[in-house]
């Protein structure tokens, strides 16, 4: 009887312990071990208390306030879908999906900007969005549950292949009305979301969108810093076509940019993709080399820093490349670093959430 019982507590014991580590680490890689328990409620609840609004929105509706805290975009609701999801926030979810349908282009998907009062200020959709959108969607359908959320998905998944790849190349275009092999940007790249979505649709023509994401971002890159531009052609080479209004012609390591570490290290941390590992291992050399606390908005792709603030993109970004990493005392600096990055706007807020959801193990993937 005795053995009988301390068998039944080490079960328990194990199944808590495993319960435990579900809530809080992904299939690979490594997580923060001083992880604060509130900081993402604390750092949601500030957010949307700034930035989410009922304001210039149909009836049951909410959007984003972007960098000008009038205008919403595109980009802003997928970065809310996936937020929100993650909070298991169904009303806040469904408000900002009814503004994306509100929106919708000829194609289907949402214009990339619309004005306070509704109007469309910049027609047509981006691809970095609606590939957040999709993914939030995914999101929805496991913590939330809903089967909507996944037929929603796979509608969505099938207007990105039809819209927004550039045919027989799989080059990923900037929208769905522009770009392709003379103008991608390495920050759209989502190999661990095109994975998920092969297994959703089951369609391996997202395989082939993810293995060119990894043959452009390699072209791309830096070896030595790891560093990609805003924007290049598909054989990595730079300016890209048609983006003359980028800042720096869209050649360095700048808002864009800034994104590429926190992309491509969800397909370490869920795929265990030695691709990712690879990009991110260099990335954090980087890091390491200048120091976390070191971090500026802007360089050169050789590493030379060209400004001077520190922002919560940046950082953030780069601090979620450490899950890769095993050296536990870097993860954790970073992840101190993240939370004390403040830069009270738009794009740095909604980033430095999201990456905090991703260092505490939320950012789950869809299976």
């Amino acid at each position: 009887m005795k053995t009988n019982v301390i068998s039944i507590l080490v079960i328990l014991l194990v199944a808590m312990s495993c319960s435990k580590k579900s809530q809080h680490s992904y299939p690979y890689g490594n997580l923060p071990s001083n992880l604060q328990e509130d900081i993402v409620n604390k750092t949601y609840t500030t957010w949307k208390a700034k930035y989410v609004t009922s304001q210039g929105c149909p009836k049951g509706a909410k959007r984003i306030l972007f960098d000008d805290m009038s205008h919403t975009v595109s980009e802003g609701i997928g970065y809310g879908l996936l937020i929100s999801a993650m909070m298991k926030d169904k009303a806040t979810f469904d408000a900002f999906y009814k503004y994306y349908n509100t929106h919708l282009d000829a194609n289907g998907l949402m214009h990339w900007k619309i004005d306070s009062e509704g109007n469309t200020a910049g027609e047509n959709a981006a691809t970095d969005a609606d590939v957040d959108v999709a993914y939030g969607l995914l999101l929805a359908h496991k913590l939330i549950g809903d089967e909507y959320y996944l037929a929603e998905a796979k509608k969505i998944i099938g207007l990105i292949k039809k819209h927004m790849v550039e045919p027989e190349t799989y080059v990923l275009k900037a929208g769905d009305a522009w770009g392709g092999s003379m103008t991608t940007n390495p920050s759209y790249f989502a190999p661990a979301y095109f994975k998920v979505f092969a297994n959703v649709t089951n369609d391996d023509f997202w395989h082939k969108v993810s293995d060119k994401c990894y043959e452009i971002l390699f072209k791309s890159w830096n070896a030595e810093t790891g560093l990609v531009p805003d924007w290049c052609k598909a054989d990595g080479t730079t300016p890209a076509d048609n983006v003359s209004w980028a800042k720096y012609g869209g050649k360095r390591y700048f808002y864009d940019a800034a994104r590429t570490p926190w992309r491509i290290a969800k397909d370490y941390v869920w795929f265990g993709d030695a691709r990712a590992k690879t990009y991110n291992d260099a990335i954090n050399r980087f890091v390491q080399k200048i120091g976390i606390a070191n971090i500026t908005d802007g360089y050169q792709l050789d590493g030379t820093a060209f400004r001077e603030e520190k922002t919560s993109a940046f950082v953030g970004c780069f601090a979620v490349s450490t899950l890769v990493s095993d050296n536990q005392y870097f993860i954790n600096t970073a992840y101190e670093e993240n939370i004390n990055t403040f830069n009270d706007s738009y794009f740095n807020d909604i980033l430095r959430l999201l990456t905090l959801q991703m260092q505490h193990g939320m950012f789950v993937k869809y299976e």
